[in-house]
C-alpha cells in the first residue's frame, strides 16, 4: 500500500503547516474528543484513556501502511542476505584499493550490484508514516496545554500536562524491545550494521518524551506497544518471505565485471544520482589536484635545469 511520491507530498504539506503556523490545526477536533472521553468514559483517568484510544485508532488506520512497509523491508534484508557473497568481494576490494580510482570503482561495483538485482539502497524505508503523525503529535500536545480542564487531568496519577519521568523510561524501553525484536531472523551481516538502532531509537524516544508533557508520552507509549504487535506479525511472517524470496530473486553474479570497470553504475532514483554526482566530483577534484602536482614539478624541474645550467655556464 504505497503511493509513488506520497513521502515528498507529505513533507511539503507538513513543511507548509510549520511555515504557516498551521501544524496545530488538530488542537480542536482533540479537545472536543478528549472533552467527550470525560463524559463517555468517565473516572479520573478518562483523559488518559482517551489518548489511548486515539492512538489505536490512528495506529489502527496506518496498520495496512506499516505493515506493507515492515514486510518491504523484510524482503529487501532477505535479498541483501542472498547477495551477500558479491557485497564481501565489494568490501574486499575497498579494503585493498591502492588508489582513489579503485576506491571509487569498488563503490561503483556496490551500486552495480544493489541497481542489477533491484535491491532498494533504502531497504523499503518509507516515512510517510512517521509524517502523517506529526500534526497528531502538534495538536495533541496543543490541546493538552491550552484547555484548562485537560491541563489539570491525570492518568493514574501522572498529570498529563506535565512531565513525566516514568512514562520518559516507559516508552524507551517499550521502544528498546521493539528494536531488539526487529533483529530477530535477520541475517548476521545485517545484524551487525543494524545493532546501532537498538540504541539509538530508545535513546531518541526517551529525550523526546522527556522534554514534553505526559500525554505526548503516553501517546508515543502506546504507539510503542502497537509497534511491538506488528513487529511481532513480521517475526511469524518472516519464514514465509524468506521462501518467497528464495523461490523467486533471481540473483545476478555482477560483482565481476562491474570491479573491472566492464558494467557503468546508471543511478535509480534521486539518491543514487547523488551519491554518482559525488563521486564524479570526487575524481574530478583529485584529478584536477594531480594535473597541478605534475604541471608544478614539471616547472620545478625545469627551473632546477636551468638553474643548474647557469651554474655550469660560471
Amino acid at each position: 500500500m504505497k503511493i509513488k511520491g506520497l513521502t515528498p507530498i507529505l513533507l511539503i504539506v507538513l513543511v507548509v503547516l510549520f511555515v504557516t503556523g498551521h501544524a496545530d490545526f488538530l488542537k480542536g477536533p482533540l479537545t472536543d474528543f478528549m472533552h467527550w472521553s470525560e463524559t463517555a468514559i468517565g473516572g479520573i483517568n478518562a483523559v488518559g484513556w482517551s489518548i489511548i484510544i486515539l492512538t489505536l485508532v490512528v495506529r489502527l488506520i496506518l496498520l495496512p501502511m506499516m505493515i506493507h512497509q515492515q514486510r518491504n523491508a523484510t524482503i529487501q534484508q532477505e535479498k541483501m542476505r542472498l547477495l551477500q557473497p558479491q557485497l564481501k568481494k565489494v568490501q574486499e576490494a575497498q579494503k585493498s584499493a591502492q588508489s582513489q580510482e579503485e576506491q571509487m570503482l569498488a563503490s561503483q561495483a556496490m551500486m552495480t550490484i544493489y541497481r542489477e538485482n533491484n535491491v532498494s539502497l533504502l531497504g523499503g524505508m518509507n516515512f510517510a508514516t512517521l509524517i502523517i503523525q506529526w500534526p497528531i503529535f502538534m495538536g495533541l500536545y496543543a490541546a493538552i496545554k491550552n484547555s484548562n480542564e485537560i491541563a489539570h487531568a491525570t492518568f493514574f496519577g501522572i498529570n498529563l500536562a506535565s512531565h513525566a519521568p516514568i512514562l520518559a523510561i516507559a516508552t524507551a524501553i517499550a521502544y528498546g524491545i521493539q528494536a531488539y525484536l526487529s533483529l530477530i531472523g535477520i541475517p548476521a551481516e545485517q545484524k551487525k550494521q543494524m545493532q546501532m538502532m537498538m540504541y539509538v531509537m530508545p535513546i531518541m524516544m526517551l529525550f523526546m518524551t522527556w522534554v514534553t508533557n505526559a500525554g505526548i508520552a503516553l501517546y508515543f507509549f502506546a504507539g510503542a506497544l502497537v509497534m511491538i504487535l506488528q513487529t511481532l506479525i513480521i517475526i511469524v511472517w518472516r519464514p514465509r518471505l524468506k521462501a518467497q524470496v528464495n523461490a523467486t530473486f533471481e540473483v545476478k553474479d555482477v560483482v565481476d565485471d562491474a570491479l573491472a570497470g566492464k558494467i557503468q553504475a546508471k543511478p535509480s532514483g534521486r539518491f543514487a544520482e547523488a551519491m554518482q554526482a559525488a563521486q564524479e566530483q570526487q575524481q574530478q577534484q583529485n584529478g584536477s589536484r594531480k594535473d597541478i602536482t605534475t604541471t608544478t614539478q614539471e616547472h620545478n624541474s625545469s627551473k632546477g635545469g636551468r638553474n643548474a645550467g647557469k651554474q655550469n655556464r660560471k
